[in-house]
């Protein structure tokens, strides 16, 4: 095993937790001696300068997938995706939680920090018990996030955070014990060379599926997204946009990266007419539920926090869709949704977020007239809510379009309707989506407000508003800046390179 090797494979790793550190002595010191907790612009400085430290780090990572161990992997997939959770976990920073909703900003960006470390170290492992530790790290530390605030909503958020959580991690780890009674191994290349060798028998099929349904919740994939919607709405807002955005791209990777990497041989096919028992068809029957129970339900939502919640479960459904085809295009179209439906929904809540500490609630008529109160925030909810809905030219228009249209071509190469049922609903729930999106922009831009008085936003609250709806334009106009690293990035770590 090469130690120094590993050591600075963990470079990025070992940054954020250094900095989590520092702020805790920091926030311990700062209170002891003045009574009172470390000002949040600090410790929003200090969380923001530790992870850009850390992105350097990661830039500067040398390439060395066989380090002797599979606990810890540098592929091209794990390089980019590191990346890009460490961009999401700065946004997330720099949109602080008002003053009323964290009583000690040190604690609550330090638990951010080592979210943010889990959700790394998940990304960038190929051994699956090395993975569940690392889920956890992050989970426990979003558990506490959710429920920082200390209020009513959010103590109930949290909790019922926890309590899903922890029996999809039941599933998870029980399926992990399965699966190596099968196996006899833990790592992903040496379980894919194991099923080459012979199919799975049926305590084997039965631990893969509790895999998928652990992982599930990570998703937020119907029916595993009961808490989703007491999250979105009760969890201080940072805790939220770190939670819809970096932990559900860190999830997707993972997923691309257990399936198509350890278990492409028990896939199955869920192609109409031709359906196979495997995680395939598993994930096309999650697909189909998450996209209807997301959608219809999100046409009855006032709240604006609980849409996005709904939302963030019909997406999931669309990303199911390029999954459930099995292929390499589809998978990179995927993980390039799940980075462009990142950046729309941060921005989406970052914005709820101010629209929420200036009239008190979340509600759809708190938006009313927020094109005069604030043209700034009213275009970028646009921009936000019109790329969810897959409206052209904006990226996400462009995921949408490549995630169907892979998964069609993977699937009918022999003839068959392949998966024309996922993708034909795909694209009618999408159309169903358009309406509430328009609902909220129709009060933003069409509805009176009772006064005028401008929306407050700080600078670096403006800035995470900003970044995200700039890089949603861009990447509408020039997917292929991110789209074919992706594809490059998940073809070589597929192959072994």
């Amino acid at each position: 095993m090469n130690y120094p090797a590993l050591f600075v494979q963990l470079l990025p790793e070992g940054l954020l937790v250094i900095t989590a550190l520092l702020l805790l002595g920091v926030a311990v010191a700062t209170e002891a001696k003045t009574k009172r907790p470390l000002a949040i612009d600090v410790t929003v400085a200090i969380s923001a300068l530790g992870i850009a430290v850390a992105c350097a780090a990661l830039y500067y990572c040398p390439f060395r997938p066989e380090s002797g161990t599979s606990l810890l992997v540098m592929d091209p997939l794990a390089r980019v995706f590191k990346a890009v959770v460490l961009m999401l976990g700065l946004l997330a920073v720099l949109m602080p939680p008002a003053r009323h909703e964290i009583a000690q900003p040190g604690e609550f960006h330090a638990l951010l920090l080592f979210a943010l470390t889990g959700l790394l170290l998940a990304v960038g492992t190929d051994h699956l018990l090395f993975l569940f530790v690392a889920l956890e790290l992050a989970s426990l530390s979003l558990y506490l996030l959710a429920g920082f605030s200390r209020t009513a909503k959010a103590a109930e958020a949290s909790l019922k955070y926890f309590l899903f959580g922890g029996v999809s991690a039941a599933f998870f780890l029980f399926g992990l014990s399965l699966l190596y009674g099968f196996c006899h191994t833990l790592t992903l290349p040496a379980m894919a060379a194991a099923l080459d060798a012979g199919p799975l028998p049926p305590f084997a099929v039965a631990g893969l599926l509790m895999v998928v349904v652990g992982l599930g919740f990570k998703l937020a994939a119907a029916p595993f997204h009961y808490w989703a919607p007491d999250v979105y709405q009760g969890a201080p807002a940072t805790s939220v946009g770190l939670i819809a955005a970096a932990s559900k791209a860190a999830g997707v990777v993972v997923v691309v990266r257990l399936l198509l990497v350890g278990f492409e041989a028990a896939a199955g096919s869920a192609v109409w007419g031709g359906m196979k028992p495997g995680w395939a068809l598993w994930l096309g029957v999650l697909s189909a539920v998450s996209m209807v129970f997301g959608n219809v339900l999100a046409l009855a939502q006032t709240s604006v926090r609980r849409l996005l919640a709904y939302s963030a479960v019909a997406n999931t459904g669309y990303v199911l869709v390029a999954l459930a085809a099995n292929g390499a295009t589809s998978a990179a179209a995927a993980l390039f949704y799940v980075v462009v439906y990142g950046l729309a929904t941060f921005g989406a809540l970052a914005i709820t977020a101010a629209v929420e500490r200036d009239r008190g609630d979340d509600s759809m008529h708190s938006f009313a007239g927020l094109v005069h109160r604030s043209p700034l925030q009213a275009v970028a909810l646009l921009v936000f809510l019109t790329s969810l809905a897959g409206v052209p030219p904006l990226a996400g228009f462009v995921g949408k379009f490549a995630m169907f249209g892979a998964a069609m071509a993977e699937s009918t190469s022999q003839g068959i309707p392949g998966l024309t049922w996922l993708v034909g609903l795909a694209a009618i729930m999408s159309a169903i989506s358009l309406y509430y999106y328009l609902m909220v922009l129709k009060q933003a831009f069409v509805r009176e407000a009772a006064d005028s008085a401008p929306v407050a936003m700080p600078a670096s609250h403006r800035l995470a508003v900003l970044v995200p709806a700039v890089l949603l334009v861009a990447l509408g106009l020039f997917p292929a800046v991110l789209l074919s690293p992706l594809t490059q990035a998940l073809l070589a770590t597929l192959r072994g390179l």
